[in-house]
């Protein structure tokens, strides 16, 4: 049912006096909202809108079977009005508004490219695909982008674009071979000047040594002594870390070894050091996510300097088109 249509009331657009009315076809969106083996319970409100764990979805619902004979609830809903629960769940609707536009479009190309009818569900409903919280997470100013942009995408070679966005890149993009060992010719790494001085763009944390040493396998490298980055890729991201202790060196992967600190205490894998001090490391880095396409804060720096939605995309995408 991935690329299903479904009637959806029309939406008012500025049409000059002209009016518009009768039923519009857009694609439905499957996402999944959970998995595993007891699912709380959600409840069709109408034929809108249905309710799930104390929030209110836009759409149906179901139950389907996943792999390792696990159920997932779905949420059936239209393009657009997924896009709604996505937005403000991405940026602040106190954003620009370009910012807000330049995001509706990014997320409208980025679910066009994963309906897929063979399988369960297109998206989730987390920072794995795009975060989507329902009506909850809707705004008027998310809304207002989304309708603002209805039907625009990426393209790249008359096919929407494979496109991608994180948090703050740092002060330079990342290329997609460095996080996905992928090669996108529309997606290198270039600096990026709009995102310095934003809230996410230089980090210092202290992560304790014990809690990733034993996940990591690195007992073996003995007493701790210094830790090198190694295998700077186009952005200066280290492929990995190297941990030279008394006994051995022991190379991790930089992904790896943010996953065992925690995500959100080591924020992205564009690390400038890791110091050993005393029994906990000292990370420093810059930049929150993996850093590939569309930076959200330098988009919005972008947007509060004058840039429209379209000068953000051609910046972050240089060589695709919006139509």
């Amino acid at each position: 049912m991935g690329a299903a249509l479904v009637a959806v009331p029309g939406v008012a657009r500025a049409t000059g006096g002209l009016k518009i009315g009768g039923p519009v076809k857009e694609p439905v969106v499957r996402i999944l909202l959970a998995s595993g083996d007891n699912i709380p319970a959600a409840q069709q409100l109408d034929a809108w809108y249905f309710s799930w764990i104390g929030r209110t979805y836009r759409g149906a619902f179901a139950l389907v079977s996943l792999s390792g004979n696990k159920q997932g609830l779905i949420d059936f809903v239209p393009l657009d009005s997924y896009l709604y629960g996505v937005v403000s769940a991405e940026v602040s609707p106190a954003w620009p508004s370009e910012a807000q536009k330049a995001q509706a479009i990014l997320a409208r190309t980025y679910v066009t490219t994963k309906l897929r009818p063979d399988k369960p569900y297109d998206v989730v409903a987390t920072d794995s695909d795009q975060r989507y919280g329902g009506i909850q997470s809707e705004s008027v100013e998310g809304r207002a982008a989304v309708d603002a942009t209805a039907g625009r995408l990426v393209i790249y070679a008359k096919a929407p674009a494979q496109v991608a966005y994180s948090s703050c890149c740092g002060g330079r993009t990342a290329d997609p071979a460095e996080v996905w060992r992928s090669s996108i010719p529309y997606l290198r790494s270039f600096a990026d000047p709009y995102c310095a001085g934003t809230p996410e763009y230089r980090w210092d944390e202290r992560v304790s040594y014990d809690a990733v040493r034993h996940s990591l396998d690195l007992p073996r490298a003995g007493s701790l002594r210094a830790v090198e980055l190694r295998h700077l890729g186009p952005s200066g991201r280290p492929k990995e870390l190297a941990f030279t202790g008394s006994a051995a060196t022991v190379e991790v992967e930089t992904s790896a070894f943010r996953a065992a600190a925690g995500l959100k205490v080591v924020r992205s894998t564009f690390l400038r050091g890791v110091t050993p001090a005393g029994d906990d490391l000292i990370v420093a880095g810059n930049g929150r996510g993996h850093g590939v396409g569309m930076c959200q804060w330098g988009a919005r720096a972008m947007a509060a300097g004058g840039a429209s939605a379209a000068d953000i995309i051609a910046f972050y995408f240089p060589r695709t088109a919006i139509v």
